[in-house]
């Protein structure tokens, strides 16, 4: 968590670590800045009204450099400007001190929730994009070709090759994504795709 209130981070420590999970407090943005490595897990509680450097700014710098981490806003008064702006970043909750227990409770469990989810969809992304890498130009041309549903005589029509260097094709890349049928082919590509569009929003 960051919050420049000593008295706040304290006793919220004592309370995550009540819940089971491991806390760490940091009294500014940038002392948290330094210290975050995007391998880290786990979840930001974030004071909407920091000093030095704005709460939107470290959470936008963090967005920029591909830190992606479950945020919770949190602040001392009603700022439905700030609220909007946060949750237009991509913040998971935006709540206004003070915060009971039991919603601490819920919204931490949420949040690393999300956390272990996009984490995981990273490492599958990671996986199909070495796969993906390993395809030549050509090999590209003709998944698209295989994605669209052509036959091989079509995709031998359309790339003025012959059928058997279609068959040929396709075999490499089959191999390269070690899948045994064109349905596993599509499965993975359309879940590449998928994930790729989702690490754009």
């Amino acid at each position: 968590m960051v919050d420049a209130d000593i008295h706040v981070r304290d006793s919220l420590c004592l309370l995550i670590e009540s819940y089971g999970h491991q806390a760490r407090a940091f009294a500014s943005a940038k002392e948290f800045y330094q210290f975050y490595q995007a391998e880290m897990p786990g979840c930001l509680i974030l004071d909407a009204g920091l000093d030095s450097q704005s709460s939107l700014d470290l959470y936008s710098k963090l967005l920029a450099e591909g830190k992606r981490l479950p945020v919770i806003f949190v602040s001392h008064e009603s700022n439905v400007a700030t609220a909007v702006a946060a949750l237009k970043l991509g913040a998971i909750e935006f709540l206004e001190r003070p915060v009971q227990s039991r919603t601490w409770k819920q919204r931490i469990k949420e949040a690393l929730a999300l956390d272990k989810t996009w984490r995981e969809q990273t490492e599958r992304f990671r996986s199909l994009e070495q796969q993906f890498n390993l395809l030549t130009s050509r090999e590209k041309e003709t998944l698209e070709l295989v994605v669209q549903g052509d036959t091989n005589k079509s995709m031998a029509s359309k790339l003025f090759i012959s059928e058997r260097a279609i068959e040929m094709r396709r075999a490499s890349i089959m191999n390269k994504f070690n899948v045994r049928s064109v349905a596993e082919l599509l499965d993975r590509t359309v879940t590449y795709r998928l994930l790729a569009e989702q690490r754009t929003q």
